[in-house]
């Protein structure tokens, strides 16, 4: 009887959406590339329209950082570059901004991942909040020298507040739903 119901519709349904979900490594890393591709799709056609242009919803670089302390060096390398690329086709910045602001990140995370317990928020959200800062940092540095800086008012600064603070929610939730791939003793509680 399992037998049936394991190959059965809605099972194998399950199970391929499953697979298509975003949860970081995968264990495939072609899959992952399709993940980084489906989740930048979704931020770059459907969030925009939904927002209405208003603010901008990072979807991409929190999934990257959790996959980031999941995923092997050798992994998380490549999918850094291949993420920044995907962010600099939309963005105005110089070649190359995104994707050193997510090698050094994850090279960072490679180093100290094995330090903290990530079965704890705690964790998750200071790592978030400074890759995100981070991020900013790089993006507020390229704004300052290559346009105009008067476009760094007040009301830019509470974008990227409320850019990281979204961030760090997506992010969270990413942890939250790629537990599974951790070791029982430490999965995100």
């Amino acid at each position: 009887m399992e037998r049936i119901l394991e190959t059965s519709g809605p099972n194998r349904l399950q199970k391929l959406l499953g697979a298509i979900w975003p949860h970081p490594d995968s264990g495939s890393f072609l899959l992952d590339i399709f993940h980084v591709f489906m989740i930048a799709a979704l931020e770059q056609s459907m969030i925009p329209q939904q927002s209405m242009g208003v603010f901008r919803i990072d979807i991409l670089t929190p999934w990257l950082f959790v996959f980031f302390v999941f995923a092997p060096l050798r992994k998380s390398l490549p999918l850094a570059i291949i993420a920044g690329l995907i962010q600099e086709t939309r963005s105005t910045a110089p070649a190359g901004m995104y994707m050193s602001a997510y090698w050094s990140v994850a090279i960072t995370l490679h180093f100290i991942r094995h330090t903290l317990s990530w079965r704890h928020i705690g964790p998750w959200t200071v790592m978030l909040a400074s890759c995100m800062a981070w991020v900013i940092a790089f993006e507020t540095l390229v704004i300052a020298i290559t346009q105009d800086p008067g476009r760094l008012a007040w009301r830019y600064g509470f974008g990227q507040i409320f850019r990281t603070s979204i961030a760090i929610g997506i992010g969270v939730f990413f942890a939250r739903t790629a537990k599974k791939s951790l070791p029982p003793e430490e999965q995100v509680g």
